[in-house]
Order: structure tokens, then sequence, then C-alpha cells
């Protein structure tokens, strides 16, 4: 039996791999696919305005704790904390973000590192882990009154990038006689809750990181995002 037997006999035929594509390989809309990779990548990001706030207080060489040549600490710059490190988690979501597109496109199973990560798993870790660190090189600590605004905003972030596309049999959505039989209705209303209640999401992680703490002026602007949803869905 030639190679190309044997691979065509162990491998999967085109119809099974297309079938396990749309089982596995996390397809979504494009319009759903860009919103998705802005705001995740977004979320990467926002811990250099941490950083930049407690810029005075980073030392100009943070130590990593990793022995390079010589048994010295391998230092790092203070810009490459600040900039480099949320920039490697961008950089990861976008990569992680376009393997699945162009595995979709091509309706082929991505490779198993980047099914398993999928959409929306890479921005709350680079979130957290770039933070953590940025914390620890300015001396300070990421106690509760700092990690429960990130985690609530991270929360809204994902709810929101679920709501985007929500289909009608959905056991998730807004069940309201507007748009119960509307698709248009259905379609405007929930990609509406999704692009706001992302915006909500990276708001007030955007607030926590700048700022330190949530002003009071937050709460109405974060608020209204969240009924935005509900007057597109009377405005039908």
């Amino acid at each position: 039996m030639s190679n190309t037997e044997k691979k065509n006999k162990q491998g999967l035929t085109r119809k099974q791999e297309q079938a396990a594509s749309l089982r596995f390989g996390h397809h979504v809309s494009p319009r759903k696919a860009l919103i998705a990779v802005l705001g995740t990548t977004l979320c990467c990001a926002l811990p250099m305005l941490l950083g930049l706030r407690l810029w005075a207080q980073i030392p100009a060489l943070v130590e990593t704790g990793l022995i390079g040549p010589g048994g010295v600490d391998d230092s790092m710059p203070r810009p490459m904390l600040v900039f480099a490190v949320p920039g490697l988690g961008c950089v990861l979501n976008l990569i992680t973000h376009g393997q699945l597109w162009v595995h979709q496109k091509a309706m082929k199973v991505p490779p198993t590192p980047v099914r398993v990560l999928g959409r929306w798993t890479i921005a709350p870790i680079s979130l957290i882990l770039s933070s953590l660190g940025i914390l620890r090189a300015a001396g300070e600590r990421m106690d509760l009154r700092f990690l429960l605004p990130c985690v609530l905003g991270l929360l809204l972030l994902l709810l929101g990038g679920h709501f985007l596309d929500l289909p009608r049999d959905s056991r998730w959505g807004f069940r309201l006689e507007k748009i119960r039989y509307s698709q248009t209705g259905w379609d405007r209303t929930h990609l509406t809750a999704g692009i706001c209640w992302m915006a909500a999401g990276l708001l007030v992680i955007g607030l926590q990181m700048a700022l330190g703490s949530l002003p009071w002026v937050s709460a109405p602007i974060v608020g209204l995002l969240l009924l935005a949803p509900l007057a597109a869905a009377m405005g039908n």
C-alpha cells in the first residue's frame, strides 16, 4: 500500500473534515469574529494603562527571577514590562483569532492548542498576568479591590461576546413581544447587547487600570450601556 493510500485510509475524508470543522471549529459570522478580535485585543492591551499610572513606582530594571548569563538576574527594562508584556498578549490573541478564521474559511479543524484556547481565553489570562507583573514590580498587591472590577469587566466582555449573534433557539436572550416574531429585530437587539456589554466591560477594566478605582460617573454610563439593548428592542 502506498503512502498516499495509507494517509487516505487513516485520515478523514473531506466531507468528514468539513463536518468536524463545523462542530469543533468555533465557527462564527464575520461580524462577530471582527468584534471579538477587537474587544479581546483591547482587553489584552489595557494593563498598559496600569503601567503608565504606576510608572514612577516601577524600577527602571525589574528583576524577573530568571538567572541569565554569568549568574546575574535577567532583569527586564520598565518599558518592556509595561508595553511589551501586554503587547505579547495582544499578538497571541491576534494569532489565535486569525488561525480560527483561516481554518473556518477553509472548513478545516484548527490545531488543538488553538481550538482549546478559542476566542475568549487569552484575553483574561493576559489581563491578569500582565497586571500582576506590573503591580508586583510597583510594590503593590493584587487585592480584591483591584480584582473585583476586573472580574466584573471580564464577565461583561464574555457575556457580550456570547450575545453578538445569539440564535433564536438559544435558551438565553431577550424574549420580548416586540422582537419575538422579527428576525431583524432579534438580530439588532442582541448585536446591540453584545457591543454595548463588551464596551461596558472594557470601560470598567480600563477605568480600574487608569484610575485605580471606579469613579461615581462610571455607574450611570455602565447602566446606560447595559440597558441599551432594551431601547433597541423597543425601537423595532
